[in-house]
């Protein structure tokens, strides 16, 4: 079941570099908890084929991107999914639109968007990823003149507990759509792209 898209992607305790992927984030303090296996997926159908692998072996699923939580959510038992690598932006000036993955970093985003004219209220910190950021609401320094960032989402992609890739917008799974924004690390999916309104 580890083949295929996944090999050279999974990490279990004992194996060179587990522990370090474990306790990356920006809090000293760890807690003493060992996720059965962390992927690192690259795209998004091996965070699809990496939740219907957790869920052959009745594993629960954590995900995270920048890991700044100061309290580890995401790290727990079962399998750890970090979204790190999953950092594409894609800009429609047009439509005043931008897709972004979870693991773009929010000073990454806003220097894609100023060459195009554009703005999204970041967050405190230039290094938090978008995932966790509108998962968490997304409570940044303009968030009193533009309002949480989740308001500004507009569609996801999501990778569903039955390890299905599915899209929610207004139109298509609005339920879906309506639970992302400001859900928190509870969410019941895995976030793979974000399309997001600018000013």
């Amino acid at each position: 079941m580890t083949q295929g898209l996944l090999e050279g992607r999974i990490l279990r305790p004992g194996d060179d570099g587990y522990e370090a992927l474990r306790r990356r984030g920006h809090n000293a303090v760890k807690p003493e908890r060992y996720p059965e296996l962390i992927v690192r997926p690259e795209t998004e159908a091996e965070v699809v084929q990496a939740v219907r692998l957790a869920r052959s072996q009745g594993l629960r699923v954590k995900a995270r991107s920048g890991a700044h939580s100061w309290t580890a959510s995401s790290v727990r038992d079962g399998m750890l999914i970090d979204l790190a690598a999953l950092d594409e932006i894609t800009v429609d000036p047009a439509t005043r639109t931008a897709t972004v993955q979870p693991g773009v970093q929010g000073q990454d985003l806003g220097a894609t968007l100023r060459e195009h004219g554009l703005f999204f209220p970041g967050g405190h910190c230039p290094t938090v990823c978008v995932g966790g950021y509108l998962l968490q609401g997304g409570f940044g320094w303009n968030g009193r003149l533009h309002g949480p960032a989740c308001a500004s989402v507009r569609a996801v992609d999501v990778v569903t507990a039955a390890g299905e890739l599915v899209h929610a917008d207004e139109a298509t799974n609005p339920d879906l759509l309506w639970a992302v924004r400001g859900s928190g690390s509870g969410f019941f999916g895995v976030v793979t792209r974000f399309t997001l309104e600018q000013t």
